[in-house]
């Protein structure tokens, strides 16, 4: 994967952050199936959909209840590759304790928006139309958790719910940071 070229077909800028991962941690990634993403600070919702050309429902001017981390900072990370996401029909709860255990994070809503652009770059088509995904290192108002998706449509929604949801439809998304 060439960086440059990545950081410049996506967000059309030259000036970006290190990546942290080894040449070798980025040669593994194919076959481990998992996918590199670059998300730049301080890029609103709205910036990132305009920008990545995602159609979505989701009123931006009252997004104020979906939290992010690091929104202040550069940020790589690698997440799977697949088109679903994993740990279907699990809660958003034991799926949190699942990543954790493992060393790993959850995806907020900014990462989500990076990881399907890069997904549509590689693949040519959208993430999770099937599927919904659990954001797990947000959260929506006080102690609920989003939940993003493609419908038939191609259009990006988002639902807040308790983390003792669950359902077949249902998964989350990891993320690994340097």
């Amino acid at each position: 994967m060439e960086l440059e070229e990545y950081v410049v077909r996506l967000y059309r800028r030259k000036d970006f952050s290190r990546c942290s991962f080894t040449v070798e941690e980025i040669n593994e990634l194919e076959k481990t199936n998992e996918l590199l993403v670059y998300l730049p600070a301080n890029l609103t919702y709205k910036q990132l959909c305009d920008m990545f050309k995602i159609k979505s429902n989701i009123n931006f001017s009252n997004g104020g209840l979906i939290k992010n981390v690091m929104q202040d900072e550069d940020q790589w990370f690698i997440t799977s590759a697949n088109k679903s996401p994993e740990l279907l029909y699990t809660n958003a709860r034991t799926a949190e304790r699942i990543y954790e255990d493992g060393g790993l994070n959850g995806m907020d809503f900014r990462r989500y928006l990076a990881f399907a652009a890069t997904f549509k770059d590689k693949f040519k088509e959208f993430p999770d139309n099937s599927y919904w995904t659990f954001l797990l290192a947000g959260s929506y108002d006080r102690s609920g958790v989003s939940i993003v998706g493609f419908d038939k449509n191609k259009v990006l929604s988002h639902h807040g719910w308790m983390k003792d949801f669950k359902s077949k439809f249902n998964g989350s998304r990891y993320i690994v940071l340097p």
